[in-house]
This record gives C-alpha cells, structure tokens and sequence, in this order.
C-alpha cells in the first residue's frame, strides 16, 4: 500500500505520524497532473484530489478502482482484504 498528498512534506509526516501509518506516503502531488493521469477528480479550490483507490495485480495491471466524492463507497482496508481472500479461493 502506498499513498499520496498534496500536501506539503510537513503536513503528510504530521499525518502519517497522527494516524501510525505503517506504510510510504508521497507529497506535493499535482492535483490537477494526477487527477488527469488516473481519471479522478481534483477539486480546484481548495487544492485536493477526491479519493481514488486501485488495487492491482502482481504484473501492474489494474484489478480494480474506486473512485469517490464522499466517505461512503471509499476503497477500504478490510473491503481490499475481502477481496483478496475471495480471489485466492476462487484459484
């Protein structure tokens, strides 16, 4: 798992180190740069991009996405996980 933010270095530390994110987490993002590379949507003011979750296969290849405005229908970690799980019995 890796994320990132548009917020400065600072703010992202401050946020890694509030929620004990165990995981990298990039800063600085274009919001509008990455909105336009991955289809999700980047608000202009104020400066953010909307919560946009893939999961992806070993090779790179996309096995889903989640793109979302609000809390509800947000790519969760146990909804990933469930996913996981079904994937590896259907094999």
């Amino acid at each position: 798992m890796v994320a990132f933010s548009v917020d400065d270095e600072a703010t992202s530390a401050d946020t890694v180190h509030k929620h004990k994110l165990g995981f990298p987490v990039g800063h600085n993002a274009d919001a509008a740069a990455v909105g336009a590379a991955v289809g999700s949507y980047a608000n202009a003011e104020p400066k953010y991009l909307q919560s946009t979750g893939f999961v992806l296969e070993p090779d790179g290849a996309v096995l889903t996405a989640v793109y979302s405005s609000g809390a509800i229908g947000r790519l969760v970690p146990d909804d990933v996980a469930g996913l996981l799980r079904y994937i590896q019995s259907e094999h």
